[in-house]
């Protein structure tokens, strides 16, 4: 994997998003080993980490800013699969399968990546084999994510799945204010991660707007009731 660097890789143990990350599992001789093997590289927005066909040569972790999991048809729609965010491990499943990448992998925005070579991984799963049952169940868990989503799209009308997807996407920084808030987050983006028409995801906005349940600015969408935001998207409302 080229790009990548060893002298740009960022401090796991001074990282503000280490509670979410996967670094925060491992016992504590893993974590050191972890922080040491990584090499990081920053992408502009919109930049390709790998494309569908690619053979997997390692994982990538999420250290700032975000990326999406996607396919496209050859009209070039897009289907978001996944976005990945500080802390979170992507790549994974494609290694481990011993298979060519099935989606594309591209940054949202300004992002920061840590990159793992399988080899190196391969040596540190063996040093430290409980990371083993980590990896299962981070698996397992995003299975049951497909399951749901697979539900969700055959099942939810289009606020709930418009009004899940901004609870998703709320901001790391703003979760546990007053106003929450989704920064960076494009009208087609939440078409692409839905599934639905564009129409559709701008009529649900603007519904939502006029009920002032949100509130859409230049580059951010505040939250100004959280609680019936989530009763739409069918989760349990919870402090934000």
């Amino acid at each position: 994997m080229t790009g990548f660097l060893k002298s740009e890789a960022p401090n796991c143990f001074k990282c503000r998003f280490k509670e979410s990350c996967f670094f925060h599992q491992l016992e504590p001789a893993a974590q050191k080993v972890w922080n040491g093997i990584r090499l990081t590289r920053r992408f502009n927005a919109e930049e390709d980490i790998y494309a569908e066909c690619d053979k997997p040569a390692g994982i990538f972790v999420v250290c700032k800013g975000r990326a999406k999991v996607f396919t496209a048809d050859i009209k070039g729609q897009q289907l978001i699969t996944w976005i990945r965010h500080p802390g979170e491990i992507f790549g994974h499943i494609a290694l481990f399968s011993q298979s060519d990448y099935l989606c594309n992998g591209r940054s949202m925005g300004s992002t920061m990546l840590s990159y793992i070579d399988a080899k190196v991984l391969g040596k540190f799963l063996n040093s430290y084999p409980k990371t083993y049952s980590l990896f299962l169940h981070k698996i397992a868990n995003e299975i049951r994510i497909i399951q749901f989503k697979l539900k969700d799209a055959a099942y939810k009308p289009a606020r709930s799945k418009v009004a899940l997807t901004l609870i998703n996407s709320i901001s790391f920084r703003s979760k546990n204010t007053a106003l929450p808030a989704i920064h960076g987050l494009k009208r087609t983006e939440i078409a692409e991660i839905t599934g639905l028409a564009l129409e559709t995801v701008v009529r649900t906005l603007a519904e939502l707007e006029k009920r002032k349940i949100i509130k859409r600015e230049l580059k951010a969408i505040k939250i100004l009731d959280y609680p019936m935001l989530a009763k739409i998207s069918g989760i349990q409302a919870k402090s934000a």
